[in-house]
């Protein structure tokens, strides 16, 4: 029956650029392994909020049985990409790779509501871009500063507002001193690796502090620090969300962290 299925090269709800794998699917033994790895799961208890779920729904997908609805497109949606489910496969499914292909489907071909998109958009546009990061820094340390947050969550008021909006107030970061890392960090003692840091789009704004400790533990052990400053986002934000969108940039990203200096260094 398999191989009738391949052989057919459906490609359903999907279109021909690179749909999800069928081969990967039917990796998938439906153990249930991976439903207490899986954080949706584990909070909801919906058997379509589980990568085995998912799975299934990608099939049909792919069959042409159902369509690529609103319904159908919340299950991708709320899946954290943490592939937590993927130790626990006895099978070995590539789940990384089948809900990468499948949100990149989505980004092509699903028609979202416009505040949908103009909230992603705003995501995308924003976290993505270190700059745009650090000016966005400023108000919100008015915001929370000047006991506005405090009393807007007193009042209820994003209780009125939607759930998306809510969810982002309730993420903030505390708007801390950013501590900042140099571009070359010596190894104490005798020098036995050269790594290379990546700062972070979020991170290097909101957790500097992560970032300048890591330096001085690498540093510690005997690891030379180089933490290039013109760095620029990593790509895995867009390859979470959109799928493989942001391959060329994270490409050029990897170019600038090996070519750096004279001597190469890992790029972890």
């Amino acid at each position: 029956m398999a191989n009738d299925t391949q052989n057919t090269n459906l490609t359903g709800a999907f279109d021909a650029h690179h749909p999800p794998s069928l081969e990967l699917m039917e990796k998938c033994v439906h153990c249930g392994f991976c439903l207490p790895a899986c954080p949706t799961y584990t909070l909801w208890g919906q058997e379509m909020d589980s990568p085995r779920g998912r799975i299934y729904l990608m099939k049909l997908a792919l069959e042409g049985k159902v369509e690529m609805n609103e319904s159908w497109v919340s299950h991708f949606d709320s899946c954290l990409g943490c592939v937590a489910c993927m130790p626990a496969c006895p099978s070995g499914v590539d789940y990384g790779k089948l809900i990468e292909a499948t949100r990149a489907q989505i980004e092509r071909n699903y028609q979202r509501p416009a505040a949908d998109k103009l909230h992603r958009r705003f995501l995308f546009e924003a976290l993505t871009k270190p700059g745009r990061m650090k000016f966005l820094r400023w108000p919100l340390l008015v915001y929370q500063k000047s006991g506005v947050q405090a009393a807007l969550r007193i009042l209820g008021v994003f209780k009125a507002l939607p759930k998306s909006v809510a969810a982002m107030d309730a993420l903030l970061p505390n708007a801390s001193p950013i501590e900042p890392v140099a571009p070359v960090t010596p190894a104490q003692g005798e020098q036995r690796k050269r790594v290379g840091l990546l700062l972070g789009c979020v991170q290097r704004t909101f957790f500097s502090h992560v970032n300048a400790a890591t330096a001085r533990v690498l540093a510690a052990e005997g690891c030379e620090v180089v933490a290039p400053p013109e760095q620029t986002c990593c790509g895995a934000l867009f390859v979470h969300g959109r799928g493989r969108g942001a391959s060329a940039g994270t490409r050029a990203h990897d170019d600038r962290c090996v070519r750096k200096g004279k001597r190469r260094y890992d790029c972890d």
